[in-house]
């Protein structure tokens, strides 16, 4: 390579230099929008994660809620089914004890008039 050659080149590599000084104080708006948008989806994703946590936060209340009535009606029902059991041998004592007393009263009405 000849001395000319090398001072082309090496005076091509300042005048490289100097171009590329100059666009670095100039804003490249290509690749500002481009880092605008991407770091506008950033913050979307990151709102939409924090959403979907939230979502899965007031799921897993909604389960434990959700369990928890379950239990609760079992056992309502539990309770219903041993008071209709209650009340229905209650109703039937009733009724014995009204059967006996009629029946008590008619054989006494029936002693007196065979008397």
């Amino acid at each position: 390579m000849s001395d000319i050659e090398k001072t082309a080149l090496l005076c091509s590599d300042e005048d490289d230099d100097r171009i590329l000084d100059l666009n670095k104080n100039k804003p490249d708006t290509k690749i500002n929008r481009l880092q605008s948008q991407v770091n506008d989806v950033i913050d979307g994703m990151k709102v939409n994660i924090e959403k979907v946590v939230e979502r899965g936060q007031n799921l897993e209340a909604l389960n434990e809620r959700s369990e928890s009535l379950s239990v609760s009606g079992d056992l309502f029902s539990k309770r219903a089914k041993n008071l209709r059991k209650h009340m229905w041998l209650r109703t039937c004592r009733a009724r014995m004890y009204l059967g006996i007393t009629l029946g008590s009263i008619l054989i006494l009405i029936v002693c007196k008039i065979n008397n």
